[in-house]
């Protein structure tokens, strides 16, 4: 079967950027080899993303939900993604930005203009692209940087409740990955109208926690402490699907695979995941710790 959940091998600050921009290229030159077939993960919910990064979509009877708009250079695969499971991209109301990073965000514009697309993005990280945008990272994107970022047309708090149609998210603030990043909960539900709790947590990458990173783009750096009470503080959910971020972090290209092998179980579906998820980025977070800052 497939590894439940991978966060990457352990590199240096300095071997993980002298590598993360090279590990981009040939996505860059033609993202087309990415793709991958949109699909149902259960009910009304579904993964429009691509082998780099993961973008989804709920169906909410009310008009369409977006988790991340991709890099900017796949928008083209993820318009197609949506015309391919029979919706419309206009039907696209609302989109949440998970964190401040350009290869989450950097086709909110097109959706904006084009679709008349709602966009959401938390206070926090708004509040940092704006007073300096090389936060967003957009120094590694395909445009190297932008001066037009997606500012959201609302910044949303911890807590909040994002209500469309059938479908309510609730956002909660988990700082690591970001200081803004958040995690995201709401109920899918399918043609019988049985709901399972989703849960997403929107940024669970590491190499934007290393000091030396934090001391170049002026945040704080006890991130990696952060991430850890964010980790206490969402999980006791009781999430049935957790879906990623990007991937590899819970193989999301992996259990598709598996599934078309064995369509009588949904691999999507486990009540266990979570908390096996949480666990597996807490592990990594302790070795981070233990590797980059001895202690």
């Amino acid at each position: 079967m497939y590894n439940e959940f991978s966060f990457g091998a352990y590199k240096t600050y300095e071997e993980a950027f002298e590598r993360f921009e090279p590990s981009l290229s040939s996505f860059y030159r033609d993202a087309l080899p990415y793709r991958i077939d949109p699909f149902k993960i259960y009910g009304n919910l579904y993964y429009v993303g691509n082998k780099r990064v993961c973008m989804h979509l709920i169906d909410t009877g009310d008009g369409l939900i977006l988790f991340d708009t991709g890099y900017g250079n796949d928008l083209y695969l993820l318009i197609n993604s949506i015309w391919e499971l029979g919706f419309n991209p206009h039907d696209v109301k609302i989109v949440i930005h998970s964190h401040g990073h350009f290869d989450h965000m950097n086709g909110g514009n097109v959706f904006r203009e084009m679709f008349g697309s709602k966009i959401y993005m938390s206070r926090v990280d708004s509040d940092l692209v704006e007073e300096m945008p090389e936060r967003a990272l957009a120094e590694y994107g395909p445009g190297k940087y932008f001066d037009d970022w997606c500012v959201p047309d609302e910044r949303i708090e911890d807590g909040q409740v994002i209500t469309l149609g059938n479908t309510s998210v609730r956002c909660v603030l988990t700082p690591g990955h970001t200081l803004g990043t958040m995690t995201f909960f709401f109920d899918a539900a399918d043609e019988e109208g049985k709901k399972l709790h989703v849960g997403y947590l929107g940024g669970a990458g590491f190499l934007t926690m290393y000091p030396g990173y934090c001391e170049k783009y002026k945040l704080n750096a006890n991130k990696y402490e952060l991430m850890g009470e964010s980790i206490k503080k969402v999980y006791d959910e009781p999430v049935d699907i957790v879906i990623g971020n990007h991937p590899s972090q819970n193989c999301t290209i992996e259990k598709r695979e598996w599934w078309l092998e064995h369509p009588e179980k949904n691999p999507f579906i486990n009540p266990e995941a979570w908390r096996m998820f949480l666990d597996a980025l807490n592990e990594k977070r302790l070795e981070y710790i233990e590797k980059e800052l001895g202690k």
